[in-house]
């Protein structure tokens, strides 16, 4: 009779848990389609006053309302919809698809924030109406398909941390409220949205006191109170955003089945910030290709290996040598096979495997792409991995390392050369910094002055809006599936004042699209005090000089007129202590070797 009861009393438990769930996602469904309509409803004002003509100031005050509105709810929307959040508020750039060639215009807040906020007399209202009516049919799709989408509680666990992620890399740095500057403000509201939905989605009363209590201490934090230039952006991460992670992490366990779904980094905030948790294997194309030590040590003694290159003179090390942090300290490669330098800077290997595309100009789509365009190139290598697997097969010791690395395969080729290589690339993501040390601390480990630093280089500097926390290159979170590229006009010397444009032409040089000219893959900042010269083809030695060419607006500022420039025009009026802070920062950046 006890076991029956037992029986019973779990049956009763399970099914309770059950209506619980469905019970929070019919409720949070509601809540969404709620938030969306309000946000319709303000852009819907926002046309009416542009038709009545109302003043800037009104339109700018229901635009900043509608922002507001659509924070609260963002987290549901770009984790569900990812599809259409770029045209939603993405940056105000072409969306330029390489794989057919088209060129998409920008659409969504940004566009309408940049016409908002224009000069009151060069106000375009049909160009805004216009803008309006997308972006509500944009809203509309997604509140008619949301309540058909299943919302799991996995789902929840995930977007939850998520948006955590999208107020660090793209909120508080003002990516996605570049002229309005309401970025503080919408972190804030950001936050108030997660804590709606986890009093919806798991009920108010089954969440603990101390989750509450993180949530309210987050929404209480001080820095709120201030302007967008002074917000202490590293204390809000440690203090704020990291403990409440933590107690977001502590609502759903994940399973075993979670845990087989590829994604690009870890389900938690906390680790996220802290360097831990990102997965190199997210770029692999093959399963076969995944990570292992023995493939790690094999590719080591590859990379070393001169007899990988048809003169034997250089290897994978020549050009990325550990001793410099894996560049070569020149300003453009050596060519040794014919002479001279090739056309580009020897960029770092460290962190390469934490982003879409290999290459300056991008053309790689993974890391044995790009070796097997760097074993093939009649200035490089100038050795198919063909011949190379030729060599290797008479080297006892190498053949036993290969079985060692690739058990499974009964037969090795020219691919197992390339992915041991690149697995050792994978291998050199450290996160031993002493700002990686700072966020994993609760002790003070940077200077005032450094910490002044990361907060101009995530805010007035504006370097966090290409250069994404914690990665500091432009991979972008959360989901990291596109690596981004920038086009910022840099000189072919250092000149200050009538400079000329590089010649070198980027991402152009590969899809011929006009949008692409001069276009360049935006590089990790991190280890940048140990990586001179700067630039792609190295025209900078200090980071002064970098400093300087992006604080007067890249190549608008030195005297190059390119129509095309995505780096904001504006001089960032950095003082000489606020540059010196800057310097700082980065050079917190270093890896401990």
């Amino acid at each position: 009779m006890k076991n029956l009861l037992l029986f019973v009393s779990l049956i009763c438990i399970v099914l309770s848990c059950k209506e619980n769930k469905i019970s929070g996602e019919l409720a949070l469904k509601k809540w969404s389609i709620n938030k969306i309509d309000s946000v319709i409803i303000s852009l819907q004002k926002l046309d009416s006053q542009l038709v009545r003509q109302t003043s800037q100031d009104s339109l700018k005050s229901n635009f900043n309302l509608a922002r507001t509105q659509f924070k609260h709810v963002e987290s549901i929307i770009e984790y569900y919809f990812q599809g259409l959040t770029k045209r939603i508020n993405g940056p105000a750039l072409p969306d330029i698809k390489v794989e057919d060639g088209q060129v998409w215009p920008p659409h969504g807040f940004q566009v309408i924030e940049q016409l908002v906020y224009e000069d009151p007399s060069k106000v375009e209202t049909d160009l805004i109406q216009n803008e309006l009516q997308l972006l509500i049919t944009d809203l509309n799709f997604i509140k008619s398909n949301l309540s058909e989408t299943s919302i799991l509680p996995r789902h929840v666990a995930e977007l939850l941390q998520q948006e955590l992620i999208r107020i660090t890399s793209l909120g508080i740095t003002g990516f996605d409220s570049p002229i309005a500057f309401q970025s503080i403000h919408e972190a804030y509201q950001a936050l108030e949205g997660m804590r709606q939905i986890c009093d919806i989605y798991y009920g108010s009363s089954a969440l603990s006191q101390t989750f509450k209590t993180a949530f309210a201490s987050t929404l209480q934090f001080d820095g709120f109170k201030q302007n967008f230039d002074d917000f202490d952006r590293l204390a809000f991460i440690k203090s704020s955003l990291i403990p409440l992670s933590i107690e977001l992490s502590r609502l759903y366990n994940h399973t075993a089945e979670d845990s087989a779904i590829a994604t690009p980094i870890s389900r938690v905030y906390a680790d996220w910030a802290k360097g831990k948790g990102f997965n190199p294997d997210f770029y692999v194309n093959y399963e076969v290709g995944k990570y292992s030590l023995a493939k790690q040590q094999l590719g080591a003694r590859l990379f070393s290996d001169k007899q990988l290159s048809k003169t034997k003179n250089i290897s994978c090390a020549t050009c990325h040598q550990s001793s410099k942090y894996f560049t070569d300290g020149e300003i453009k490669a050596t060519n040794f096979i014919h002479g001279g330098t090739l056309s580009r800077n020897s960029p770092t290997l460290l962190y390469a495997a934490l982003q879409s595309n290999q290459f300056y100009d991008m053309r790689s789509v993974s890391l044995e792409d790009q070796i097997f365009d760097v074993m093939h190139n009649e200035s490089e290598f100038n050795l198919s991995p063909e011949v190379v697997f030729q060599h290797i097969k008479k080297d006892s010791a190498y053949i036993a390392l290969f079985k060692k690395a690739y058990p499974e395969k009964d037969s090795l080729g020219s691919y197992d050369i390339r992915n041991a290589i690149a697995t050792y690339v994978r291998s050199l993501s450290p996160f031993s910094s002493r700002l990686d040390q700072e966020i994993s601390s609760n002790k003070k480990i940077l200077t005032d002055q450094e910490l002044k630093g990361f907060n101009i280089f995530m805010g007035k500097g504006k370097c966090g809006t290409c250069h994404f926390f914690p990665l500091f290159n432009g991979t972008v979170p959360p989901f990291y599936s596109k690596s981004e590229s920038e086009i910022i006009g840099v000189p072919s010397a250092a000149q200050w004042s009538a400079a000329k444009i590089d010649p070198d032409l980027g991402r152009y040089g590969i899809h011929k699209l006009e949008e692409l000219k001069y276009s360049f893959k935006t590089p990790t900042v991190r280890n940048a005090e140990h990586t001179a010269p700067y630039m792609h083809n190295g025209v900078y030695n200090s980071l002064a000089e970098v400093i300087r060419f992006y604080e007067v607006g890249g190549a608008k500022g030195i005297g190059i007129s390119l129509p095309n420039q995505t780096l904001p025009f504006d001089n960032l009026k950095l003082n000489s202590e606020e540059k010196e802070a800057l310097i700082a920062f980065i050079k917190t950046l270093s890896d401990n070797k």
